[in-house]
Formats: structure tokens, C-alpha cells, sequence
């Protein structure tokens, strides 16, 4: 079908789309004028997802997942939501709202449920694209009852958001409470087993105890090292005997070796001179032998006195090397005990540090069941509106004169495919296959009626 053959069967069959244009057209106009107007209330909510915790001071992480404002948005229109809303405005107490709901369930079911479904088919919302704002809608017949309901779930949402937060940190404090008991229980007996073993060993200060112990020890150490000296020392001086260098040169041995020498030679002079019977020789013999006497015991008390010191001193070195034995003994044992103490002490730190931060969580689970903040903030509280939204006259009419465009051209279609008529020398070739060999052209008066009957008025 050329485009020729379109407009002349349009053109032909004007009255009939006309007339479906014109009744399309009416019909919208009577359904809007006759559509009960609805008026639509709005409100503007803003979630803060950079909000942190108002008793830890950290940033809640759960805020900045993708799926946030999508969650956000099935809470305010969730049953729970209409259920706070239901009773904050006491709909299921009222008389009417009990008729209403007796009359559409015959009783049946929970009056409550009954209007939160129904007051979620009025509500509307939508999170902002490229914000944290949500836009929340609810159209009603009244505008009163429309401002009020768009409130009613602003505050129910707030409401949930703060419940949510709260029954979760009532039941982490809760756990954190029985938990306090099994750490507090746990931290007094690993109390009582480090002061029952300070008890059993004596120790009050293990630290200032070892430090002083080693300080002995080292005392000891330095001794027996002094000792080990003196001791090789005075043996190796008392081994010669009483040739031994300190006998040897003890200026008393000294003094009386020298006297026997002179009266050595006195007595040698008086044996040239007088004779071994003179009684000079015998007095000065006397006196060399009981010099000589003495010079011998002199020597063999030092080299006896030498011994004894060497002895003396061996004895103090083993005396010092017992003690020195006993110190380590001691310094071991309270290393033993102090490794020991330093276990139960770790233990002791481990217990006390779980308490503490069970302690802390179960304080700030406890503020935060306490507290009623929210992240979500009103930008905009719901008014009454002054123009109703539905229904939208003007936009059903060019609706309408689109659609009975449509359907005035369909239908003219229709009939024409019903009943199919030649207009043109086109459909002479087309239908009846018949070439045309002339086209003669209307007289002017024919085309003047022709062009008066398009235009619907008379030649």
C-alpha cells in the first residue's frame, strides 16, 4: 500500500475516525472528571552512611555497603514499618476502621495486618540516585490523612532503624555479661594460684631478691678467685720447706745467721789459738751450738707457720667453693621459681586484659541499648498538599488523542479491509490488473465539490 492509497482510504473514511478520535477523547474526560481525586504528600529523609558510633567513636563500616540504600528502602515499606505506623495512629482502635476492616474480611484475621497492607499500597518510595536521600510519597483521598501517613512512616522508619540498634547491642550486652562471670572467675583463680605460690616459696619481690642473691654470688665468685691466689701462693711458698724464700730472708733468721757466722769464726779463731780443751773454746763452742739450736727452731717454726697458712688458705678456698656451690643452688632455684612466678604472672596479664576488654565491650553495649541516635535525618516533613495529583486531566487527554489516533486509524483499516473499494487508477492496476490508458481530470466544479466534501462544508 502506497502512502496515496493510505490518505484517500483515511480520507474516504474520515467520519468513522473522527468519530473514534472525538469518543476516546470524551471517554477520558468523563473517566477523570469522574476518578475520585487523590492527593499525594511528600517527605524527604537523608541516612548519613559516614555516621560513627556515638559511644565507640568508630566509623560503622556496615553503612558504606553497596546494598545499604537498597535495604533502607524495604525497611520503610516493610510490614514492620506499617505496623508502627498503625499503632502510633491507633487506626485498629477506631470505630469506623473496625467497620471497615469487619466489612472487607468478615472479621477474619488480624485487624492490624489488615491495615498495614493496606496503608503500604498508598505509599511510594525511592532512594536518590546519586545522593543518600530518600523520597517518600503516600497518596490518600484526604490530604490531611496523606501528610499524615508520609510522617507516620518517617518516624516508624526512624523508629526501626533505633530498635534494630538496640536490640542488637541488648543482646551483645547480654553475652558480654555471662561472659563476665567465666573471666572474673577465671582472673581470681589465676590470682590465687600466683599468691599461693609466692606463699609456698617466700617470694615477695622476685626481682629485688635475684638481683641481690646475684650480687652475693658475685661476691663469692670474686673471693674464691682471691682465695685461689692465696692459696697457690702460700703453697708454693710453704713447699720449700725451710729453704723456702721467706724463711730464707726473715731478717730475724737473717740476724741470727749472721751472729752465728761471728761467733763461727770467733770460735774458729780460739780452736787456732787456745785449743779445743781452753775453756774460751768451750764457752764460745756453747754459744754456737745453742746459737745454731735457735736457728733451727726459728726455721722450722716459719716453715711450719708457712704450711699452716697454705692449709689455712686451702681451707677457705673449699669453704668458698661450698658456699659459692650453695649460692648458685639458691640463684637457680629462685631463676626456677621466678621463670615459674613469670608464667603465672603472664597468665595473671592474659586473664586481666580479657576481663578488661569484656569489661569495656559490655559497658558500651550497655550505652549503646541506652541510646536512641539515629543516622537518619528529616530534610522534609510531610504538608498537606494543596493540588491533587490524581487524576492528571490534562495528561490523559494527550494520552487519549494518541490512543484514538491509534484507534481511529486501526479501525479505519478494518473497515476498509472489510470492504474494499477502488479510489485511484492505482487500485484499477493493482485489483482488477488492468493497465490504464488515460486519466482524464475532474472539471473545476467537480474538483471544487470534491475539495467542499473534504473539508465538510458546501461548494
Amino acid at each position: 500500500m502506497t502512502l496515496e492509497q493510505f490518505l484517500n482510504i483515511l480520507r474516504a473514511r474520515k467520519r468513522i475516525g473522527i468519530a473514534v478520535f472525538i469518543t476516546v477523547i470524551l471517554a477520558a474526560l468523563i473517566l477523570s472528571l469522574l476518578q475520585p481525586k487523590q492527593y499525594t504528600s511528600d517527605a524527604a529523609l537523608a541516612v548519613d552512611v559516614k555516621a560513627t558510633d556515638p559511644v565507640t567513636g568508630q566509623q560503622v563500616a556496615g553503612f558504606l555497603a553497596p546494598s545499604y540504600m537498597a535495604t533502607q528502602v524495604e525497611m520503610i515499606a516493610s510490614q514492620n514499618g506499617a505496623l508502627k505506623v498503625v499503632d502510633a495512629l491507633g487506626l485498629a482502635s477506631l470505630p469506623e476502621a473496625q467497620a471497615q476492616f469487619a466489612e472487607a474480611t468478615q472479621g477474619k484475621g488480624d485487624i492490624r495486618t489488615w491495615f498495614a497492607e493496606s496503608l503500604l499500597k498508598g505509599l511510594d518510595v525511592k532512594p536518590s540516585r546519586e545522593s543518600n536521600v530518600i523520597n517518600l510519597s503516600y497518596t490518600a483521598a484526604d490530604p490531611q490523612f496523606a501528610a499524615a501517613l508520609a510522617n507516620a512512616f518517617t518516624q516508624a522508619y526512624i523508629r526501626t532503624t533505633v530498635d534494630i540498634k538496640v536490640a542488637a547491642a541488648q543482646q551483645n550486652n547480654t553475652f558480654f555479661q555471662e561472659q563476665l562471670k567465666t573471666l572474673q572467675a577465671n582472673l581470681e583463680k589465676t590470682q590465687r594460684k600466683l599468691s599461693e605460690y609466692q606463699q609456698e616459696k617466700g617470694i615477695v619481690a622476685t626481682d629485688e631478691r635475684l638481683d641481690i642473691e646475684m650480687q652475693r654470688l658475685n661476691e663469692i665468685s670474686s673471693q674464691l678467685v682471691g682465695a685461689q691466689s692465696q692459696t697457690f701462693d702460700a703453697q708454693a711458698r710453704a713447699r720449700g720447706g725451710q729453704t723456702a724464700p721467706d724463711v730464707l730472708n726473715n731478717p730475724l733468721i737473717l740476724q741470727l745467721k749472721g751472729q752465728l757466722s761471728a761467733q763461727q769464726a770467733k770460735l774458729k779463731e780460739l780452736a787456732e789459738k787456745n785449743g779445743p780443751n781452753h775453756p774460751h773454746y768451750r764457752q764460745a763452742l756453747a754459744e754456737v751450738t745453742a746459737t745454731q739450736n735457735q736457728l733451727n727452731d726459728l726455721m722450722k717454726q716459719y716453715s711450719g707457720g708457712l704450711s699452716g697458712i697454705a692449709g689455712n688458705s686451702q681451707s677457705r678456698q673449699a669453704a668458698l667453693n661450698e658456699a659459692m656451690k650453695a649460692q648458685k643452688e639458691r640463684v637457680l632455684e629462685l631463676k626456677s621459681g621466678r621463670a615459674s612466678i613469670d608464667v603465672l604472672q603472664r597468665n595473671l596479664d592474659n586473664a586481666q586484659r580479657s576481663y578488661d576488654q569484656a569489661l569495656q565491650r559490655f559497658s558500651q553495649t550497655m550505652l549503646e541499648s541506652r541510646s536512641d541516635q539515629s543516622n537518619i535525618t528529616i530534610l522534609k516533613s510531610a504538608t498537606p498538599p494543596l493540588k491533587h495529583s490524581k487524576p492528571k486531566t490534562l495528561l490523559n487527554l494527550i494520552l487519549a488523542m494518541v490512543v484514538g489516533v491509534l484507534l481511529a486509524i486501526g479501525l479505519v483499516m478494518l473497515v476498509e479491509l472489510f470492504d474494499r473499494r477502488i479510489r485511484s487508477k492505482e487500485d484499477i492496476e493493482a485489483i482488477l490488473g488492468i493497465p490504464v490508458l488515460a486519466d482524464l481530470p475532474l472539471p473545476a466544479r467537480n474538483k471544487k465539490k470534491r475539495f467542499g466534501r473534504l473539508l465538510g462544508v458546501k461548494a
